[in-house]
């Protein structure tokens, strides 16, 4: 009986097997297809593109995008540039596209970290107050893209060197260097200095985004100075330009570590006494500025040589 028992019990598990191999060699063709849509299906993420607000302003701001490969990418993030493109709901609430209707990105390539773009003749087809505009959201846009420091604009396949409108000549290699929303305050012609300062406004949803912007200024002090001392003053010539910065804030010391910076401040880089917190737009504010203006990936904060 016991015998019998285990004949039976093996002869059991043994068809159990061969039924797990036979699904092994022969698996479901539907399983296998749902897994393949899993793993394919894309998944929208976000990026960093600078449209215009509704001020005026070239601003930096994030929208959804498909592409994930880099010269997709750069086609995908300047149609979205392109005034009633095929990607117009996509763009944010109280912002605008500025490239003319008909523009058309014929060619594009990446070399070393030079994005060489080639337009259609209509890429400048526009007034004269927004051709550098035009060149600033381009610049800024495709260099959000990591890896891509510097653009070089065709059109028709001839280098852009000159804007056909106001006549001033440009480099043939743009970075961000080039500036944006210039702004410009200078009483003499010694000691002048360009830093690009990032304030802040919200947008018709109430949220908030930057608005990055090129100063020439008088002074013979370092740029992180300048960035911190210009959004901790109280003077703003436009209302549009907030910092949320207290006034009273000072950069105690700063020191380099490789790629990274060090920031020691005084207390009052605080919201409050109370609760020792250090407000979101303000991190952002001077790290964004900071990043324009160094070859630095990360900025740290310190209160009093603690870090925060």
């Amino acid at each position: 009986m016991i015998k019998r028992f285990s004949v039976k019990k093996i002869l059991k598990y043994t068809i159990l097997l061969l039924i797990v191999f036979l699904f092994y060699l022969f698996p479901d063709k539907q399983n296998v297809d749902i897994n393949e849509e899993v793993f394919n299906e894309k998944s929208d993420i976000s990026h960093d593109i600078y449209l215009m607000d509704k001020n005026g302003y070239i601003s930096k701001t994030s929208i959804a995008i498909n592409s994930t490969n880099k010269l997709e990418l750069i086609e995908e993030l300047i149609e979205i540039l392109v005034i009633d493109g095929k990607y117009e709901d996509k763009i944010p609430n109280g912002f605008s596209p500025i490239l003319p209707v008909d523009t058309r990105l014929i060619d594009k390539k990446i070399e070393n970290d030079i994005a060489i773009l080639n337009f259609n003749s209509d890429f400048l087809d526009t007034k004269q107050e927004y051709e550098e505009k035009i060149l600033e959201s381009v610049i800024y846009t495709v260099t959000s893209i990591d890896g891509i420091n510097k653009v070089k604009i065709n059109i028709d396949g001839k280098i852009l060197d000159k804007l056909p409108k106001t006549g001033k000549y440009i480099d043939e290699i743009l970075s961000r260097d080039f500036g944006i929303n210039k702004q410009y305050d200078i009483n003499h012609l010694e000691d002048i200095s360009k830093v690009t300062i990032y304030y802040v406004n919200k947008n018709n949803n109430d949220e908030t985004y930057y608005i990055p912007v090129t100063k020439y200024i008088n002074s013979s002090d370092e740029k992180i100075k300048i960035i911190v001392d210009e959004l901790a003053s109280k003077i703003s010539y436009e209302s549009n330009l907030m910092s949320y910065l207290n006034y009273n804030a000072k950069l105690l010391d700063y020191s380099f570590d490789e790629n990274e910076l060090d920031l020691n401040f005084n207390e009052y880089l605080f919201d409050s006494s109370q609760n020792k917190k250090v407000l979101e737009e303000v991190i952002y504010s001077i790290s964004y500025s900071i990043m324009d203006s160094y070859e630095v990936s990360k900025v740290n904060f310190y209160v009093n040589n603690k870090e925060i």
